[in-house]
């Protein structure tokens, strides 16, 4: 037998083994790849955190229970001797579609919460929403019902861990005073070409080796720079609060920023979750969403207990009598 027979001879079986070996691996690795995915309690969670949000929770909740969300994880970040969430969510905790994380007269940050959240619900969530509570998540189909399961089971998302959702900011339909009609019939205007629709939540994938959300100081999107995709499943290319152009064709999130006065005026009060913001920049922020009004500003004046003439000229047009 030549020296090339013999190699032959030798090739033969180990290649014949080598394919078994990787069939059995490939096989036994689609088992515990299955077996993983079936280990998630729930397909999608949402964490928030909230203070005084009494007024929109239900119709929060029920709107993402619409989508598709299994479970929420809210955290009551209220003073005490005020309202809380357990007192009117007492139907969907005793249905476990609501856990209650008590932080009542607690100062908490929200991102910190965010952080806390990710590393307890991990491993039970496949994938996990970091909202506040005036952002509703949409999608343009007509039948809603599951769409969140829908949309991140698209083979598109296979390969991310972060997906970054745009705003579409509403404003305040010119409304002064709070009534108890839902959100979604008060604040039907949405200003498809405002600056701000380039900010984004996220939507993280659960089981993930590191925090995404550690050493964070914002909470719009984790500084995890590893398979970031946009709504789209495209890989975003950004790794800041904002993405360019808006991806707003297929999901979005619907943000009720303002609401209207009387609301923003609460919202002013309550404060930001993360961050000290100056009552100037409140105000120019309203203004920028909204139309100037003598009746909004009298409004602001009086219960702020502030003057806002300089605000009269703010975009070079008098307040209208």
């Amino acid at each position: 037998m030549n020296i090339n027979r013999k190699l032959e001879f030798i090739e033969k079986p180990f290649v014949i083994i080598l394919c078994l070996y990787l069939i059995l691996v490939s096989k036994f690795a689609f088992i515990f790849q299955t077996k993983i995915e079936k280990n998630y309690k729930y397909f999608f969670c949402y964490v928030s955190l909230g203070k005084l949000e009494n007024k929109y929770t239900k119709e929060m909740i029920e709107h993402y229970i619409k989508l598709g969300v299994n479970k929420f994880f809210l955290g009551d970040n209220n003073e005490k001797n005020t309202e809380t969430f357990t007192n009117i969510l007492q139907k969907y905790i005793k249905d476990r579609f609501v856990e209650i994380i008590d932080l009542i007269g607690i100062k908490k940050d929200q991102t910190e919460f965010f952080g806390e959240s990710y590393e307890k619900h991990k491993a039970e969530c496949k994938w996990i929403s970091f909202f506040d509570f005036d952002e509703f998540l949409d999608f343009n189909i007509k039948n809603k019902e599951s769409a969140i399961q829908d949309y991140l089971s698209k083979p598109k998302f296979d390969k991310c861990n972060v997906i970054l959702n745009n705003w579409i900011i509403a404003n305040d339909n010119n409304l002064v005073r709070y009534d108890n009609r839902s959100l979604k019939e008060r604040f039907s205007n949405f200003l498809y070409n405002s600056e701000d629709n380039r900010f984004v939540k996220s939507i993280i994938r659960g089981n993930l080796k590191y925090n995404p959300w550690k050493y964070n100081k914002t909470s719009h999107r984790p500084q995890y720079r590893i398979k970031v995709c946009d709504s789209n499943g495209n890989k975003a290319k950004t790794f800041n609060d904002v993405l360019l152009p808006p991806r707003i064709d297929n999901i979005y999130i619907k943000h009720f920023v303002t609401k209207s006065v009387e609301e923003y005026v609460e919202k002013i009060k309550r404060g930001h979750p993360s961050e000290n913001t100056p009552l100037k920049l409140w105000i120019t922020n309203f203004f920028k969403f909204n139309k100037i009004s003598k009746e909004k500003v009298q409004y602001l004046e009086k219960k702020l207990n502030i003057s806002l003439t300089k605000f009269h000229y703010i975009f070079g047009s008098k307040i209208n009598n």
